[in-house]
């Protein structure tokens, strides 16, 4: 499964084992061929993930969505307007 995340400033693949998210449900755990999905998230939460290799990384989302199919997470970060 593929984590792609889209920001303003770039655009980062990485081939990813999970992903958990918070949004204003709950925390979502997003593994290969889970169903397809639109996640709004919670403002300034840890969205974390699980590389092929093992390795457990995370980032905080200041605003985003998360749009999930099958193969691929793709997050698109919000920045405020300034």
């Amino acid at each position: 499964m593929e984590l792609h995340i889209i920001s303003p400033e770039q655009t980062l693949i990485h081939p990813v084992a999970w992903v958990e998210a918070e949004t204003i449900a709950g925390s979502f755990v997003i593994q290969p061929g889970h169903a397809p999905t639109i996640l709004l998230l919670s403002p300034d939460k840890e969205l974390i993930f699980c590389l092929i290799n093992g390795k457990q990384e995370s980032l905080v989302v200041p605003r985003g969505i998360l749009e999930v199919s099958r193969t691929t997470v793709t997050l698109i970060i919000h920045q405020p307007v300034e």
